[in-house]
């Protein structure tokens, strides 16, 4: 697996086909590069961003000498990655990388590539991971949040909960995908990620969770179900998955429940 890491490329008047088996975001910092994909292409000139999912083939070709990329190759089971998602209230796969993708930043921030092209020519060593670190978080949060911001213009600004509580009620015993979700709400799954981090400081996975939970508590107090049947209802494969669950959730377990 890829590590993930900032690099300058110096593409020059080279050209060339490439495949990876990660997502890049390449960065124009000098000079022009062209790229295609199979239904798409792009010219990149300073400012320039384009992003690559994994396994989309793509060529390149420099348009002068002084065509130059800062490349972020990125590891998307990375913890650094991972923690830049949650800042950013993305899922950087169903986003940035759904499909080959170009934005460009804004003016202000583009002194920021002379910085990183400067302190990749100076790390050495231990320095470079870093660098590596830093160059990552600064451009992929700017990307991230610019990504975030268009999208909003565009997009619902809060979820329809009515919507959102009916569909997980409607299948407590098998807990809906966030594609499911997304479908029924008419929206991306990473703008549903997006407003359950924003709206609940929750995933929607951990929000359904949490309302699944809920509905097991109102079972709890209002039947004499068994737990064990409680707990097959509300979509655990067993009774002690269930407890954990509860008991995390909660501060105690569910039989204490009917006791309380």
């Amino acid at each position: 697996m890829i590590a993930t890491q900032a690099r300058t490329n110096v593409i020059a008047t080279r050209s060339g086909e490439h495949l990876h088996a990660y997502p890049q975001i390449l960065i124009g910092v000098g000079g022009a590069t062209h790229c295609e994909f199979d239904n798409s292409a792009v010219s990149m000139t300073r400012g320039s961003v384009l992003m690559v999912p994994d396994a989309a083939k793509h060529s390149y070709a420099g348009l002068g000498l002084d065509s130059e990329l800062l490349v972020l190759d990125l590891n998307l089971a990375d913890e650094l990655v991972l923690s830049l998602e949650t800042v950013c209230g993305l899922s950087f796969r169903d986003s940035l990388f759904r499909s080959p993708q170009s934005v460009e930043l804004a003016a202000e921030t583009q002194p920021l590539l002379d910085f990183a092209r400067y302190q990749l020519s100076q790390s050495r060593g231990v320095i470079t991971q870093v660098v590596n670190h830093q160059l990552v978080t600064l451009f992929l949060t700017l990307i991230g949040q610019q990504y975030a911001s268009d999208s909003i213009d565009k997009l619902p600004s809060s979820l329809r909960l009515d919507v959102l509580n009916r569909v997980i009620d409607n299948a407590l015993d098998e807990p809906p995908a966030n594609h499911v979700l997304a479908e029924a709400l008419h929206i991306s799954e990473s703008h549903l990620y997006y407003l359950c981090r924003k709206q609940f400081g929750l995933t929607p996975q951990q929000y359904a969770s949490a309302r699944r939970l809920n509905r097991a508590r109102t079972c709890l107090q209002q039947t004499r179900m068994s737990v064990t049947h409680v707990a097959l209802e509300h979509g655990f494969a067993d009774t002690a998955s269930f407890s954990r669950a509860y008991k995390r959730f909660f501060g105690h377990s569910p039989r204490q429940e009917r006791i309380l």
